[in-house]
């Protein structure tokens, strides 16, 4: 029996992440895009695991913001020096959620990306 719900268990867990991945890009696509300014970028530690995480400032609809503790997944600095332009998606019904705008790197990426636009209607045209 325990062995059962062990390999169910792991058989879920890349399930879940993939659905979480989806709903990500599907919430996304209602979101807007912004052009934001890099302020600060530094390593930090999440359950053992190294990622780059940068503050950065965006003006939307004339109103300038500020974000803290945007996480990169990935620990590369280069295009996230300080000073650099980013692209990002707001969140239009709280402007305090803005992810990385950043292209299907994987295919995984690819293939939720391809569920959310066949079968997942959204306000926005954006694809």
């Amino acid at each position: 029996m325990l062995k059962a719900l062990w390999i169910v268990s792991i058989a879920a867990f890349p399930l879940i992440l993939f659905g979480l991945r989806v709903r990500e890009i599907y919430l996304s696509n209602r979101w807007r895009p912004a052009t934001a300014k890099i302020t600060a970028c530094y390593k930090a530690t999440i359950v053992d695991v190294d990622s780059l995480f940068v503050d950065l400032e965006f003006v939307l609809d004339g109103v300038p913001y500020r974000k803290t503790e945007i996480n990169t997944r990935q620990m590369r600095r280069t295009g996230f020096e300080p000073g650099s332009l980013v692209s990002i998606f707001v969140n239009p019904d709280n402007v305090g959620q803005v992810v990385l705008s950043k292209p299907d790197t994987n295919f995984l990426d690819v293939w939720a990306r391809s569920i959310v636009t066949r079968f997942l209607s959204t306000s926005s045209g954006r694809v």
